[in-house]
């Protein structure tokens, strides 16, 4: 069977399932896939060796990958939104839905979707944001990158991707169930539900399948992100956040996996289920 912790072994498993989907799509645009995982599950370094193998033998697919984070709104309307939003402090800063420019994305997926196949005449620009800007507050950069060779698959990866929205009595039913949602009032947590809407509108009918990684517990999140971040530090010298901010960076996520993590997309679905050391279990 393999090593189940091992990042090949992970990428094969999603990238016969792309093959599976491509083989089914008609069309000359590229299959979109929308990849959801909670922070330090790996979700970046899978999408980067999935690419790898999609190229080679049997698959022969061109794969090109984005992040759902770059799409986050600049830095001056994160800022306006905090303001405006005083008493929700899930959105005193980029992650949660509601920061996300959603104009930006749609005209994105829509462009790959409907529009001409990347070229260099008509190339496909991606927003990138540099979360270094302002202290650790974050950017939008100057630079993009740039799609001007037609792809087979394109894939867009994100914390929350594929999450969807509830009515206000189940928001309210596992926000009162969760361990941290419980720690938030009413109002914070169905503003985040309204917000997921918003991305639920703008992605709808978008995506031709998702995968989603959902962990056995989402205790295993905390020690996932901790050794992110000492990865980060051992090669950059020691820039990073302390325990004890992971601890409250995760904090600010996990209401969203609580109330939300159920959820998902009505497309062709791989789900993944991690155990506490990621192996697929």
């Amino acid at each position: 069977m393999g090593d189940t912790r091992s990042t090949r072994f992970k990428a094969k498993l999603v990238a016969d399932f792309i093959k599976e989907q491509a083989d089914r799509k008609k069309g000359g645009s590229p299959l979109l896939v929308s990849l959801q995982g909670p922070q330090g599950s790996g979700k970046s370094t899978l999408a980067v060796e999935l690419v790898k193998i999609l190229e080679k033998e049997p698959y022969h697919l061109t794969c090109r990958v984005a992040s759902l984070d770059d799409f986050y709104l600049p830095y001056t309307e994160l800022k306006g939104l905090a303001e405006r939003c005083p008493d929700n402090p899930l959105l005193q800063g980029r992650g949660p839905p509601g920061t996300h420019d959603l104009a930006l994305l749609s005209h994105t997926l829509l462009r790959l979707r409907n529009g001409p196949l990347p070229s260099p005449l008509c190339p496909v620009h991606l927003p990138i944001f540099d979360k270094s800007q302002h202290r650790g507050f974050g950017d939008r950069s100057e630079e993009s990158v740039r799609i001007d060779t037609p792809v087979d698959v394109f894939l867009l990866e994100g914390w929350s991707l594929g999450y969807t929205s509830l009515s206000e009595v189940q928001v309210d039913e596992r926000r009162r169930n969760g361990r941290t949602a419980s720690l938030h009032s009413s109002s914070t947590i169905q503003q985040i539900n309204r917000n997921l809407g918003f991305i639920n509108e703008v992605t709808r009918g978008m995506f031709d399948c998702h995968v989603a990684i959902h962990p056995l517990s989402y205790d295993f999140v905390y020690a996932w992100r901790m050794e992110q971040e000492h990865m980060m530090k051992h090669a950059n010298g020691g820039k990073g956040m302390s325990d004890e901010e992971v601890l409250a960076f995760v904090d600010r996520y996990r209401p969203v996996y609580e109330v939300f993590g159920e959820t998902g997309p009505d497309c062709p679905t791989l789900r993944l289920t991690f155990g506490e050391h990621r192996e697929v279990v």
